[in-house]
């Protein structure tokens, strides 16, 4: 009996929590913040460190391949490509593009507390992932450099950062990045100039053309996707 009463409350458990999950699908960031809790300022737990909590779900999303999850205790988690890393909540405030010309698009946190929760974690979970990526390989290219009797210090030195040689560098870069813009749709461009340049809110960028404000979102988030492997690309060639 008392094993029929747990499998019974476990069932129900389940299907308030797929409820709650179905409803915060496209709820905004800041109407998110109100149903987990503040994080501490202190080091972040492992994904193991994190599940061993049970924390309760209230937000899960797929965007593409990847898999975000925001849990209660306001911990949330990334997955993508095998990897994962683990985020808190409170720390997704303001977001800044950084390009390698030195160009800084920055997206103030008025703007994104306004728009669904999954847009600003999706863009924290794939810089995380990224820089652990980057570690890594820092990593390992710096025991090639040491085994292979390279002086770093001396690479590290290459007169690359003289003012005039950064200045080239510089437009070069631009100029790539409007290479890479160029191959955006129409609708991608018009999209990226509203809500980049104009600051506009995926909601009236959406009533603005006349189309769905997640269709908005997939086209700001392929955009971006697109910009980016089309310039890093060109930037690999050019190498």
């Amino acid at each position: 009996m008392r094993c029929w009463y747990s499998s019974l409350s476990e069932l129900r458990g389940k299907e308030k929590m797929e409820n709650i999950i179905a409803q915060n699908e496209h709820v905004t960031l800041r109407e998110l913040r109100t149903q987990i809790s503040a994080t501490s300022e202190g080091k972040l737990p492992t994904f193991k460190q994190l599940m061993e909590m049970k924390s309760a779900v209230v937000a899960q999303k797929v965007v593409n391949t990847a898999l975000l999850t925001v849990y209660q205790n306001g911990y949330a988690v990334y997955e993508a490509d095998g990897a994962r890393t683990v985020m808190t909540v409170d720390r997704c405030k303001e977001y800044t593009y950084d390009f390698d010309n030195g160009t800084r698009i920055t997206i103030q946190q008025e703007l994104l507390e306004n728009e669904e929760w999954s847009i600003r974690l999706l863009m924290e979970g794939e810089m995380r992932l990224e820089h652990n990526h980057n570690k890594t390989f820092d990593k390992f290219e710096c025991v090639s450099l040491e085994c292979d009797g390279s002086d770093w210090s001396a690479a590290a030195s290459v007169d690359f950062l003289q003012e005039d040689n950064e200045m080239v560098l510089a437009e070069i870069e631009l100029c790539r990045l409007y290479e890479a813009m160029d191959k955006l749709t129409k609708r991608q461009m018009e999209v990226i100039r509203l809500y980049f340049y104009k600051g506009m809110s995926q909601q009236a960028i959406a009533q603005k053309l006349g189309i769905g404000r997640r269709s908005v979102g997939n086209c700001i988030e392929g955009a971006l996707k697109k910009i980016k492997k089309i310039f890093q690309k060109s930037t690999s060639q050019a190498a």
